[in-house]
């Protein structure tokens, strides 16, 4: 499949280029991440550019994992990362530390799922989107997007350690509005 960028007034979704290894193990580093995420830990220079030019291109060639890179502009540096699981139809994201609070990963979703659904992209009518419990930040993105909250479970999506750690879910349908929904845990 070939590579899609998104774009709105705020931010730009392209690909992660191998000039974007040293960020992304920059901000790998970051204790949230070994908390939160899946990524490996202690998170190295070889992990990004596994990521970069092996992962990330099989995912896009197979179509089964479509992953972007978050800019504030066109050939700007990278915030951070959103990607779309195609066989689960979930949705997985992470902003650098320093970027944080100033809506680019509610936009860079936004945009994901507007697209996804508004082009019925490999049939997917539904979006989900899953967080540890305790990941307040990940809650509101999905919150501020109009997802739902669906529950708390063992995750879908095993942790580095192979456990299912309790997880926040939520759903976001192409007939969904976008507006904000009551009932969130954070």
């Amino acid at each position: 499949m070939d590579r899609v960028a998104l774009e709105s007034h705020r931010v730009v979704l392209d690909p992660p280029l191998s000039t974007d290894v040293d960020d992304i193990t920059r901000y790998c580093q970051d204790p949230l991440f070994e908390r939160f995420l899946t990524v490996p830990w202690p998170y190295s220079r070889a992990d990004a550019e596994y990521f970069v030019n092996d992962h990330i291109p099989t995912g896009w060639t197979t179509g089964d994992e479509l992953t972007w890179a978050i800019r504030a502009e066109r050939g700007g540096p990278l915030l951070g990362v959103i990607g779309l699981r195609v066989p689960t139809s979930d949705v997985g994201f992470w902003m650098g530390a320093e970027h944080r609070g100033r809506g680019h990963m509610s936009e860079a979703l936004r945009l994901v799922a507007d697209w996804t659904l508004g082009t019925g992209f490999a049939g997917i009518r539904e979006i989900g989107w899953e967080c540890i419990v305790g990941n307040a930040a990940s809650a509101s993105v999905a919150r501020r997007c109009g997802f739902r909250f669906t529950g708390e479970g063992p995750s879908r999506i095993a942790h580095r350690d192979g456990s299912h750690p309790a997880s926040w879910r939520g759903a976001l349908r192409d007939t969904d509005d976008r507006a904000p929904k009551p009932g969130w845990p954070a």
